[in-house]
């Protein structure tokens, strides 16, 4: 298990979705955040608190088994203080099997940060 004191100082940096019309999930999730961080042809992003909610137009449905490209949730990102505790919690999943995605930069992530910072700035 994650130590306490690691734990009560994580965040939840961000939230994938996967959905099947990005034009009526921004209608909607503007309603409730305002403008979107940033946003394309397929991806919006709000920024709710600490936490980015990414929502990722695709086109592919799958009903057999869990596939990241279909409609539905994706992976959660944790946020953490510095890479020592990143460590530390790697260390933990892998010492009890738990698969994951290793410590990675995670670029779609700095967009949303970049554009929130130069949002700030206006």
């Amino acid at each position: 298990m994650i130590p306490e004191a690691i734990k009560v100082n994580m965040t939840i940096h961000h939230i994938v979705f996967t959905i099947l019309d990005v034009a009526e999930t921004e209608k909607f999730y503007t309603k409730i955040f305002g403008q979107a961080l940033y946003t394309n042809s397929n991806t919006a992003i709000y920024q709710v608190g600490q936490t980015m909610l990414i929502f990722i137009e695709k086109e592919k449905i799958s009903h057999s088994k869990f596939d990241s490209s279909t409609i539905g949730l994706d992976p959660i990102a944790f946020g953490l203080k510095n890479l020592s505790e990143l460590e530390g919690i790697e260390k933990i999943l892998k010492e009890k099997g738990i698969k994951n995605s290793g410590i990675h930069i995670d670029d779609s992530s700095k967009k949303g940060k970049n554009l929130a910072q130069r949002s700030k700035q206006y």
